[in-house]
């Protein structure tokens, strides 16, 4: 099949978790809000709040290179392993973050992406902004990734064995920061 039928595909079934009730715009720009809050009260100084939302945006990128990792292995594998099996999978991954130097070796990695600016004001709003983008995209991969190992889906998603994983996740991926700059444009 073709690129163009796999990009059709992947937006039908983005479009179909969007339309779940978590992806309400209105719902999203509340809890995008409330989190951020969160993290500012959390911390006693911007610089503190700048390097607690680096520190986010590092732990994002870990979770959704092993959500990738797993969607590129199911489709190498051919084979739809239950939801609870990717669910426990990622569960995981704090932990392994966290007993691993993937903190401390990737963050200076990001502080360029994360810190843009010339004032600490501009920083912020622009560290928010990186946070919310990996945050959106993120949650919609592990949706989509939800959707594909959902048993009622699997006579339309055994489509995606047909593409080589790589394909198939840079689609994905695509769609994912297309859609994540929708929504950040809407609720902005």
């Amino acid at each position: 099949m073709s690129k163009e039928i796999l990009s059709k595909q992947t937006a039908g079934v983005l479009s179909a978790v969007m339309n779940q009730p978590h992806w309400n715009r209105d719902e999203l720009s509340q809890r995008m809000i409330q989190v951020l809050k969160e993290i500012k009260q959390g911390v006693d100084s911007k610089e503190a709040y700048l390097e607690t939302l680096l520190r986010n945006v590092t732990f994002l990128f870990a979770n959704t290179n092993h959500a990738k990792s797993f969607l590129k292995h199911c489709i190498e594998e051919e084979t739809f392993v239950a939801q609870e099996t990717f669910h426990k999978l990622m569960l995981d991954v704090p932990r392994q973050v966290n007993e691993s130097n993937y903190l401390a070796e990737n963050m200076p990695h990001f502080k360029e992406m994360v810190y843009k600016g010339s004032t600490i004001e501009e920083q912020a709003a622009h560290a928010e902004l990186v946070y919310s983008n990996s945050r959106l995209v993120n949650d919609l991969l592990i949706d989509f990734i939800g959707t594909f190992l959902h048993p009622n889906n699997k006579e339309f998603m055994v489509h995606y064995l047909e593409y080589a994983s790589d394909v198939v996740v840079d689609t994905v991926m695509s769609h994912c920061q297309n859609l994540s700059n929708l929504i950040l444009k809407e609720i902005n």
